[in-house]
């Protein structure tokens, strides 16, 4: 896609995110400032003009890439695409809504030199949550135990969707990525063989503007997933 070759690709799909866009990008923009980098946005179509604003910004700013989709196609999708699209070595995964901060991805970007995958991680030794409901961190909770225990041993947050992967990691895994819902992240843990995984404690912050994308259709099709991989792990023992 690009004719410039980057250090680190950042892929941040998005719906609906006309009200943060802007911000994530400036900050990132100033948390970044000695990095070689590149933002890929992946807007699904958004009814609100996402796209519009991210292009705007692209005007000015080089080293920002907007990919305009047809329709709104799943957040695992859009970080394929933009994967595909990329040049970078290190490859960074983001929510849009500002419940990621763009502070924690430095000490995440400087333990990427020791691992092929680093999680920015709500629940290892300091990671905390700020804003969710009870109902909220029980489900996420009981979604990291299920996957835990059904499919990846050893790392506490398996559904984070804040990662760093290495390019080779991505590479050798992508096509067997189902594309289908939001938890990528377990999808490349479980499809890579023995990977080098380091988490780093951040504070996940719960979106203030928007509306969220969780939704009874994506517990289902976590559920599935598990399902799935849980056979797929059976079948390779």
């Amino acid at each position: 896609m690009t004719q410039n070759t980057y250090h680190i690709s950042i892929i941040i799909p998005t719906y609906n995110e006309a009200q943060n866009i802007e911000i994530l990008i400036s900050e990132l923009t100033n948390t970044l400032t000695h990095s070689d980098y590149q933002i890929l946005i992946i807007d699904d179509n958004s009814p609100d003009h996402t796209y519009d604003i991210v292009k705007a910004i692209s005007m000015k700013k080089p080293n920002i890439y907007p990919i305009h989709r047809h329709r709104k196609m799943g957040l695992s999708s859009a970080i394929l695409d933009g994967f595909h699209k990329s040049s970078g070595s290190l490859i960074v995964i983001m929510d849009s809504d500002l419940s990621h901060q763009p502070s924690d991805l430095l000490p995440m970007l400087e333990a990427a030199a020791n691992a092929d995958i680093v999680i920015g991680s709500r629940y290892t030794k300091g990671g905390k949550i700020i804003g969710w409901s009870f109902v909220r961190h029980i489900a996420s909770r009981t979604a990291n135990w299920l996957s835990k225990t059904l499919i990846v041993t050893g790392v506490n947050d398996t559904t984070s969707g804040f990662a760093i992967f290495k390019r080779a990691t991505l590479e050798s895994v992508s096509p067997l990525i189902k594309a289908k819902g939001f938890k990528f992240l377990l999808e490349v843990l479980a499809y890579s063989p023995n990977p080098k995984v380091i988490e780093i404690p951040i504070t996940f912050a719960n979106r203030t503007k928007g509306t969220s994308k969780f939704n009874i259709k994506e517990i289902l099709l976590f559920l599935r997933l598990c399902f799935w991989l849980y056979i797929r792990r059976l079948k390779l023992k």
